[in-house]
């Protein structure tokens, strides 16, 4: 049987100075037979770029006969009543903290000791997982989806990471993900998870503070350190270290006072 597809796309894809060419976006969807555009950023609106706001992204939908749904339950931002937070240093073993603050969600360094979000917690939260029957339930009723978020490579946002990975891992025996995304021509393509996560691979193992750890080398006095990790072959053990150290880079601090003015895509 052939599988059905799902897509994500993240809206800066296709942006065109200081704006997004929602029409363009919208005339990709219809061409992979999208009938259903479901936002996935935690909050539905964009300072940056207000034609991406809920209202206006449902209006201009409506004219390509696709239909615009929030479902906040699949956003990358938790909430502090949710278990799904873990100190740092248990999340990934690897004393390289802090973590640059260029790199983290709230542009603030993290350090071993805090609370950020775990994803492997979190894709087992109740919440979470109500979102997840949720598009099993537009499957079943035979609809298309698009998963949008913010960001343009797929390798950089959650609804890969996060919610593609647990979607796979749950229907993949009959839905199957493409990422949207532009190749070096600028082409609109697809590409699988497997090829997200062979990129992720890259860009994680070229970093210079990764390179210093030199995980994936033995020595007289050690074995390596990608044994420290989890799966029952090596490459099972980089995919591991390479989602943890994701995790990292993106996962939100657990919130305290003094952020709860955060604006966020």
């Amino acid at each position: 049987m052939e599988k059905r597809k799902l897509y994500t796309l993240g809206y800066t894809l296709f942006q065109n100075g200081s704006i997004i060419d929602i029409e363009s976006m919208l005339t990709t969807l219809k061409h992979f037979n999208v009938s259903h555009l479901i936002d996935v950023r935690s909050m539905p609106y964009s300072k940056q770029f207000p034609q991406c706001n809920a209202d206006n992204l449902k209006v201009a939908a409506k004219h390509f006969s696709i239909t615009y749904g929030h479902v906040p339950e699949l956003g990358a931002k938790a909430s502090p009543m949710q278990d799904v937070f873990s100190k740092a240093s248990d999340i990934f073993f690897e004393d390289i903290f802090p973590i640059s603050k260029s790199n983290r969600p709230e542009n603030t360094e993290l350090y071993a000791y805090e609370q950020i979000v775990d994803f492997q917690k979190f894709r087992k939260d109740e919440y979470f997982s109500e979102g997840i029957k949720r598009i099993e339930r537009a499957y079943d009723n035979d609809y298309t989806l698009a998963l949008m978020c913010s960001e343009k490579r797929p390798v950089d946002c959650h609804r890969f990471f996060f919610v593609s990975k647990k979607i796979e891992e749950k229907f993949g025996d009959w839905i199957e993900v493409h990422h949207i995304t532009k190749n070096k021509l600028g082409e609109i393509v697809t590409v699988s998870s497997a090829e997200i996560n062979k990129e992720l691979s890259e860009v994680v193992f070229n970093k210079t503070e990764i390179k210093k750890l030199d995980v994936l080398n033995s020595s007289f006095f050690e074995p390596a350190k990608i044994n420290n990790y989890f799966g029952s072959t090596v490459q099972d053990k980089v995919i591991d270290f390479c989602d943890r150290y994701w995790n990292l880079l993106h996962g939100w601090k657990m919130e305290t006072k003094n952020q709860n003015n955060i604006e966020y895509d």
